[in-house]
């Protein structure tokens, strides 16, 4: 009997998950004495190049082949936030940064002879998405095929000043993809297409007013109160809320599904700075060649008794978002979970880490209606001067 595959990674698989190809040979395995020391190959390829080459005894039980892959193939996949200011499709996430083309060749040893690529897997595309809890699915991403890949409610909120607002679209194919933003109460009716480069490439839509201004001018103005976006078969609502009285953050993160959405915080907001200090101690008087002892210069300036010759600091951020729906709750554990969180300033985005370690997601039946506190920290780590 030949070399077969029994089983493969299920059709739109995350690549942080388990990746399990089993194969089988039965008549070898079976007989040890005519292939000694029996073994499976399996070849791995990354975009049709090499990248490792497992060998594995059968199973003691079944003489079954397991090669597990996802360790060795999400080092091949890398995210990347780089969006373009003033367009629709602010930027495709494709291979090696949303998806990746993985293709298994199995061979075996026996004898103490290699025999390469006797069965060939078809390539298979992975997904930088990951599973949480599932109910009778095996990705997370299956529901979401040529639709927005976010959990976010169909009802949001921004400013008309917000220079972005994303939403990321998953296609399946490369066909053009309904585009329509249609407001209420003043401005104009835009309807465009956009089409995928590759299939599987996500898309990361700027839906806040400015970018739809600069690719239509007009689209939304002072009169605009909503509008509503139409992507592909769903429609999103976005109503448009006076300037808030308090500073407003608007927080980009990296989704479930391995897409970026954005959450704006328009309550109040704190900042702290985390600060470490070094120093060391020193005496507090001076003597001169005559043997005076000063504390003092001629000026009045005393003599430092404990040096800081280091001050680095961190910079902190409670934020305060508006009053939020049972829907928000669910869909902001995407963010407090999210591994990569950009703070939005200024037209600039910098890199944070969340550092709340809980997160609960609230219900009106129970809580009322409650808004949601975060804190933050900035990426860098800053210092004063050296001494």
């Amino acid at each position: 009997m030949a070399l077969t595959i029994q089983a493969t990674p299920a059709t739109y698989s995350s690549i942080h998950d388990n990746l399990i190809y089993t194969v089988a040979d039965v008549a070898k395995v079976a007989d040890p004495v005519t292939y000694v020391n029996f073994k499976f190959i399996g070849d791995v390829y990354v975009g049709g190049v090499l990248v490792a080459r497992i060998l594995k005894v059968p199973d003691p039980v079944t003489g079954i082949g397991i090669f597990n892959v996802g360790q060795i193939v999400r080092n091949y996949i890398a995210t990347a936030f780089n969006p373009t200011a003033n367009l629709v499709v602010a930027q495709q996430l494709g291979t090696g940064v949303f998806n990746l083309s993985v293709q298994m060749k199995f061979g075996e040893e026996y004898n103490l002879t290699q025999f390469l690529n006797v069965t060939v897997d078809s390539a298979r595309v992975f997904f930088n998405n990951y599973n949480p809890r599932l109910i009778g699915t095996l990705s997370s991403l299956i529901p979401y095929t040529n639709k927005v890949a976010s959990n976010r409610p169909l009802r949001g909120q921004t400013l008309l000043t917000s220079a972005y607002n994303f939403v990321p679209y998953f296609p399946i194919s490369t066909s053009a993809v309904t585009f329509t933003v249609t407001p209420t109460g003043g401005g104009s009716v835009y309807s465009t297409t956009f089409t995928p480069s590759n299939t599987y490439d996500l898309q990361l839509l700027n839906v806040s007013p400015v970018a739809l201004n600069a690719v239509a001018p007009g689209t939304i103005n002072a009169a605009t109160t909503s509008y509503t976006v139409l992507i592909g078969s769903q429609t999103f609502t976005f109503k448009i809320i006076c300037e808030a009285m308090y500073q407003v953050f608007m927080i980009h993160f990296l989704n479930e599904y391995g897409g970026f959405e954005s959450k704006m915080f328009t309550k109040v907001s704190r900042q702290t700075l985390d600060i470490q200090r070094k120093d060391f101690g020193k005496l507090p008087y001076t003597i001169d060649s005559n043997g005076v002892v000063t504390y003092k210069n001629a000026n009045g300036v005393y003599n430092e008794s404990r040096s800081v010759y280091s001050a680095q600091y961190k910079e902190k951020l409670t934020l305060n978002s508006d009053l939020l729906t049972d829907a928000e709750y669910a869909w902001l554990g995407d963010l407090i979970l999210s591994p990569m969180v950009y703070v939005e300033e200024g037209g600039y985005f910098f890199p944070a880490v969340i550092t709340d370690n809980n997160y609960e997601p609230k219900k009106v039946i129970n809580d009322d209606l409650t808004n949601l506190t975060m804190s933050i920290e900035y990426g860098q780590q800053l210092n004063s001067q050296f001494r």
